[in-house]
């Protein structure tokens, strides 16, 4: 991201404005009061693994020699220092297990507590931007935090950019991609598919400064939240995945992620094996969930109304985007049990819903819903007996946020 500039349109008085809001000083500025934001790829850790592994099967990466690996956008994400912890001690291990023929969800099943040991572990101080694990070093790049805003100079065995593309305007992706080539040799990339839960409101002197009339929007639309803030979405290109096809072009592949609303991407061909591999993987571990169901109790959600408006809004979709994934799993429990919940909710809610002739899902009208999700929490827990069939589909639903 070079210019770092985003337009965005509003409207006052049935007046339409263009202003432009600086991406840079508005990722520093929510790195600096969120301390946890940017790392949802600590939920992808083991998705990282079965790609790195894929890499060493293919014979493009030496294990058990000097590799180095750039977190590109990283945020406040300890996952690639977790993956070159837990590599790098296990180098010569790993190379004999491959060498005798032990697939990849195997090799991660061995190593599985190990990998749960340095995830859990507390991070209490900045990762530092470079660090060595025997002979793999981490790199970490990420404009927005000041410490990881020197632009790597050595360019990587292996680059991961987890949950970055979509924070990027659309017209600048090709300068992006280009500076993303230009780090790594081999590069993997989870793409989010759809808006931010987390958001940004924005002052309005922020947008009357570069405030200019226009007879139709140009940029992105903001609204006004039930608050009277305009809201901006820190998701600024929430693209179908056959355009970021098109975005990156015919030598990268697109594949399922262990996010469900989000899509993996590699600029190699990954084999035939590593796919169906790759779904077993995520059978076993299950999906990861970036848009938790917002119960207020006791939650940050509490005292962001904001927040759990926009998180509530955004199940409905996010269900039908997992039916939609799990029509291309095979048959097994895992499918049956995940597609049955999606179901569930989406009948509680009273969605209309229809599959279509492609086998996949489609979202119709959807009534207000909001106070029958912000009573859930209450039903699952206040040992109503006079409705035992709202009690339980409240218990059954709270439960997978919980």
């Amino acid at each position: 991201m070079e210019k770092n500039l985003q337009t965005v349109s509003f409207q006052l008085a049935n007046q339409w404005y263009d202003s432009v809001i600086d991406l840079k000083s508005v990722y520093t500025s929510v790195h600096a009061g969120a301390k946890n934001y940017g790392s949802s790829a600590n939920q992808l850790v083991n998705e990282m693994f079965a790609n790195f592994l894929e890499l060493a099967f293919q014979k493009k990466v030496d294990l058990t020699n000097t590799l180095l690996i750039t977190d590109y956008g990283c945020g406040q994400s300890k996952a690639s220092n977790v993956l070159a912890e837990v590599l790098a001690n296990n180098a010569e291990k790993i190379a004999s297990l491959m060498e005798k023929g032990v697939g990849i969800n195997e090799i991660l099943q061995d190593l599985s507590q190990e990998i749960k040991n340095a995830d859990s572990a507390e991070v209490t101080e900045i990762i530092p931007r470079v660090t060595k694990y025997r002979h793999i070093i981490v790199q970490r790049y990420d404009i927005g935090i000041p410490e990881y805003s020197i632009k790597p100079v050595n360019k990587a065995d292996v680059v991961f950019c987890n949950d970055v593309l979509e924070h990027i305007p659309e017209h600048e992706l090709p300068d992006f991609l280009t500076g993303l080539q230009e780090a790594g040799k081999y590069i993997f990339a989870s793409i989010s598919l759809r808006d931010a839960v987390n958001y940004m409101a924005i002052p309005e002197s922020m947008l009357w400064e570069k405030a200019q009339k226009v007879d139709a929007p140009s940029g992105i639309v903001l609204t006004k939240d039930v608050s009277g803030a305009y809201i901006f979405s820190l998701h600024v290109s929430v693209l179908p995945q056959s355009r970021w096809q098109e975005i990156l072009g015919s030598q990268w592949t697109l594949l399922p992620a262990q996010d469900y609303t989000a899509v993996s991407a590699m600029n190699f061909a990954p084999s035939a094996k590593y796919q169906a591999e790759k779904r077993d993987l995520i059978a076993q571990v299950g999906f990861a969930d970036f848009i938790p169901f917002p119960t207020k109790m006791g939650t940050r959600y509490e005292q962001d109304p904001i927040l759990w408006r926009r998180t509530a809004l955004m199940q409905p979709q996010k269900h039908i985007q997992k039916l939609n994934v799990l029509e291309g799993y095979p048959e097994s429990a895992f499918k049956a049990k995940e597609k049955q919940e999606s179901l569930e909710f989406l009948s509680f809610i009273g969605a209309k819903i229809s599959q279509k002739e492609d086998g996949s899902w489609e979202l119709g009208d959807l009534p207000e819903f909001l106070d029958k999700l912000a009573e859930l929490e209450k039903l699952s827990k206040a040992g109503n007996k006079t409705d035992e069939a709202v009690k339980a589909a409240a218990t059954k639903i709270i439960r997978q946020g919980l």
